[in-house]
């Protein structure tokens, strides 16, 4: 399928405390030696949680920005509690953190809200971030628009992702960190192709 025209995705996520921001880019940072795809830098690259993402028409970006707001106003703030860390079958190797029933209202809210606002429902155009494609996946797309909906959502923070083939066998052993936080704002991003945020719509606090 061609990629819809006048068409973006947008990623509505969690900005994590100054300090957990800075953390992460630290952890992200000591990664360089491995030589990975990406680090973060803390100013093009920063540390971000997806709560919901998909792609819309650039002429329903208000409403989708009215809709997060409309949710924001009915959250409340809640503990995001660090957990470990993920290296996905995708080779991102993220911060993981619980998927509490606070995180999963905010989750959920946001699919009712904006997924039936999203550009081709049912037949989403397959996303660079959709690879590895799971049957799973597949529902989630034709549903929300977003392949890690619901059962597979997992809240996390990326701090890389390696080639293929060249993901190290050894990681560098990270100094202990503190990395919950409590949740206190939102944003609305602009994403490309992998989902990675570029530029910031709006700005909520809970």
């Amino acid at each position: 399928m061609k990629k819809p025209a006048d068409s973006t995705i947008i990623n509505v996520c969690v900005i994590p405390s100054v300090e957990v921001g800075a953390e992460c880019v630290g952890l992200s940072q000591a990664l360089k030696a491995t030589n990975p795809l990406f680090v973060l830098d803390g100013v093009n690259k920063f540390a971000h949680m997806t709560v919901f993402m998909a792609r819309f028409a650039d002429d329903k970006i208000p409403e989708v920005i009215q809709r997060v707001q409309a949710v924001i106003k009915e959250a409340t703030p809640f503990e995001c509690r660090h957990t470990g860390y993920f290296l996905t079958s995708g080779r991102y190797l993220e911060v993981s953190y619980r998927k509490s029933k606070y995180f999963m209202w905010l989750h959920e809210s946001l699919i009712s809200g904006l997924a039936p606002l999203r550009i081709n429902p049912g037949n989403p155009y397959e996303e660079g971030y959709f690879t590895p494609y799971t049957f799973e996946q597949q529902q989630n797309a034709k549903e929300t628009g977003y392949d890690l909906a619901r059962g597979l959502y997992r809240p996390h923070i990326t701090l890389t992702r390696w080639a293929e083939g060249k993901v190290p066998e050894i990681f560098p052993g990270f100094a202990p960190a503190k990395l919950s936080f409590q949740l206190s704002t939102v944003c609305v991003f602009k994403a490309d192709n992998n989902g990675a945020v570029y530029e910031e719509l709006a700005r909520f606090s809970i």
